[in-house]
């Protein structure tokens, strides 16, 4: 188990990197900037219950921000990866409401069948 949380810390502070790589006007980083605690909280989320089991690489994408009345809904992909290669072992498809670094008010998370 602490190996879970350790590797959720590391993917934490990772996360905004690859979701973010390549946006440089100001006004999309400082809308990272704004919801860097609700992609955190969400992010923790989903290494709670996603299985990071033979991981060694995880990668969170953040692909939808929908501005609510109190927070953001977030759908976030994400891709897990082994030593065996560059194709992901797993993946999961993630929706989250959540307001700051609270838990979310609203969580749902699906693993994507891979053999499809």
């Amino acid at each position: 188990m602490n190996y879970r949380k350790s590797l959720a810390t590391h993917i934490l502070s990772a996360a905004a990197l690859f979701v973010f790589a390549g946006q440089a006007s100001a006004a999309q980083g400082s809308w990272q900037q704004e919801i860097e605690t609700e992609i955190n909280s969400c992010v923790a989320a989903i290494a709670d219950h996603a299985n990071y089991d033979d991981a060694t690489r995880v990668r969170h994408s953040v692909v939808g921000v929908k501005e609510r009345t109190v927070g953001y809904k977030l759908t976030i992909e994400t891709s897990i990866y082994s030593d065996d290669g560059d194709t992901a072992i797993r993946e999961y498809a993630t929706s989250c409401v959540v307001n700051g670094n609270n838990a979310p008010m609203k969580f749902s998370i699906s693993e994507s069948d891979l053999g499809a």
